[in-house]
């Protein structure tokens, strides 16, 4: 065993050589869970106004990071001084914000995994955000190593757990595995009055997994194409553990891997005491964009990659118990043969529950009504339907429109028109279930069919009956779950004209080659069939 000497280490017992960034990703040493307390990032603090809206600054920087207290402080990277992850950044709608991107990386090779050619470029990408393409963080919009850019967000949009990470082409999977990504949550007049935990009552959760050498410094690789670490790591720390009373929280989790999807419960770790042996209860009040309607009680949830869930977790009823958030989901997921380690992957952060009395006034709306998580009747009476695929050419994961799969480079192939909506149905014949992201849309979620294809044509040979969605996947979102040999069916209008892209958020496949540019433009796309209602989706899907 090896992680008797993280101490030694961090006294300076051994050299600090001794830290050198290996790269050989041969497993992590033993690390003790649930000891490390759970962090929540800094919020920033707005450094003035600019152009008369609220100033950030982002600097990105190299730096050191302990992600264990048995561990020293290894390379990596983060925002404004910190070593690892960013600020969260909390705007408001009505109110706009510009953050303003430094990139104080150092020139040269940051770490051994990296890519020769690799400039050390940077990018901000406010996932979820509705922003001017210019302002989006695409590929394309690079910031060199001493340069900066400017990012207007006009927050025009509702509350929503919304995030930022590095979208630089070829190395986002690289950027946001080293540190570069964090929390910037819009807010609404709407909010406040939803009586929901707020305060210190309120979390947010950046999930992640990583691999350590045996010293603790990080090791990342892109052989699968997919990585899978063998350790959680949530807000920067393996396997934390967070102190809180027996009353309700809000969690904001934030599925920030690589490529592990993550399937959460909650377990009870260690004797119950007087407590309940009932697991805290969970209730879904948010996703990607936005709350749902109707709240909904889970006994589990599914995570996957780029997602994220708003749940009010109750501890009432569990004075001095320990409860493991724990994660069974399959990498790949869902049928890969990299089952959770039931002491490592398994088990991602515990919530130790107190024992002082505590009062509760918070409570969970029956109803949030916005005006984006409403029925999506209207939306299909005036939609179009798009077909596009992802699939696998010589291993390698794509996406395409109807017709073929298509590199990144090759001519635009979904170009919706500014002020239309569009259903796209996505085909999966791939051997991979992926999480699909539009870029500067508000999305909802239609329907799922099981599928099967035909191994040379890859047209559907059987599509099953029309599957809703689960009623925790049912509010405004940006991110997908499309499931492998299934037929995957979303909405949304285009109000935000120009070219941004649309991709996995596998960030290994979005680099490797699973991303298209999306195009917003002026030619109605006459050539699509109308949808009209969800009958007429269903017949539609089944056409060749």
């Amino acid at each position: 065993m090896v992680f008797g000497m993280g101490p030694l280490l961090a006294a300076g017992v051994m050299a600090p050589s001794a830290l050198a960034e290996d790269a050989g990703c041969e497993g992590s040493p033993d690390v003790p869970f649930f000891v490390d307390p759970a962090p929540q990032p800094p919020v920033a603090t707005s450094d003035g106004v600019k152009n008369g809206a609220t100033h950030y600054t982002l600097t990105a920087q190299k730096g050191v990071h302990r992600f264990s207290s048995a561990w020293p402080a290894v390379p990596s990277l983060g925002y404004n001084g910190a070593g690892y992850l960013g600020p969260t950044i909390v705007t408001q709608k009505g109110k706009p914000v510009i953050v303003t991107l430094k990139n104080g990386l150092p020139k040269g090779q940051m770490f051994p995994w990296d890519k020769p050619d690799d400039v050390n470029n940077v990018i901000v990408h406010r996932h979820g955000g509705l922003q001017a393409v210019k302002d989006d963080g695409v590929p394309g919009q690079e910031v060199a190593v001493g340069t900066t850019r400017d990012y207007y967000y006009p927050n025009s949009q509702p509350a929503a757990p919304l995030w930022y990470h590095d979208h630089a082409m070829d190395v986002t999977s690289y950027r946001v595995y080293e540190g570069l990504a964090g929390f910037m949550p819009n807010t609404d007049a709407i909010e406040p009055w939803l009586n929901l935990p707020k305060g210190d009552y309120a979390k947010a959760y950046v999930l992640q997994d990583k691999t350590f050498n045996a010293y603790g410094s990080l090791c990342y690789s892109h052989n699968e194409p997919e990585f899978f670490g063998d350790l959680p790591v949530i807000n920067g720390v393996v396997a934390p553990v967070q102190s809180v009373d027996a009353r309700k929280y809000k969690v904001t989790f934030i599925n920030g891997s690589d490529s592990r999807f993550m399937h959460m419960t909650l377990k009870l770790n260690g004797p119950a005491g007087t407590g309940s042996v009932t697991a805290p209860a969970m209730t879904v009040v948010g996703s990607d964009e936005g709350y749902l309607r109707n709240p909904t009680k889970v006994n589990d949830l599914l995570i996957a990659p780029g997602e994220r869930y708003t749940v009010v977790v109750n501890f009432a009823g569990h004075k001095g118990q320990s409860w493991v958030l724990a994660n069974d989901a399959a990498a790949p997921y869902p049928d890969g043969g990299g089952a959770p380690d039931n002491d490592r992957t398994g088990r991602l952060m515990a919530f130790q529950v107190g024992t002082r009395p505590v009062i509760d006034l918070s409570s969970v709306p029956p109803l949030i009504v916005t005006a984006e998580n409403g029925g999506t009747a209207l939306q299909l009476l005036q939609a179009r339907l798009r077909t596009v695929q992802a699939g696998e050419i010589g291993g390698m994961p794509m996406l395409g429109d109807k017709k073929s799969l298509h590199m990144f480079m090759d001519k635009v192939t979904e170009t919706p028109k500014l002020g239309s909506t569009e259903v796209w149905a996505m085909r999966n014949w791939s051997p991979d279930t992926h999480p699909f992201h539009e870029h500067l849309v508000s999305l909802r979620l239609i329907a799922r069919w099981r599928a099967t294809f035909d191994e040379v044509t890859h047209l559907p040979t059987w599509i099953g009956p029309m599957e809703p969605p689960k009623a925790f996947e049912s509010g405004p979102k940006d991110t997908f779950v499309s499931p492998k040999n299934y037929i995957t069916a979303w909405v949304g209008t285009y109000k935000i004209g120009g070219t941004s892209v649309w991709h996995c958020h596998l960030l290994s496949h979005e680099d490797t080659s699973m991303m298209r540019p999306l195009t917003i433009g002026t030619t109605a796309q006459t050539w699509l069939p109308w949808v009209y209602t969800r009958a007429n989706l269903d017949k539609l899907v089944r056409q060749p």
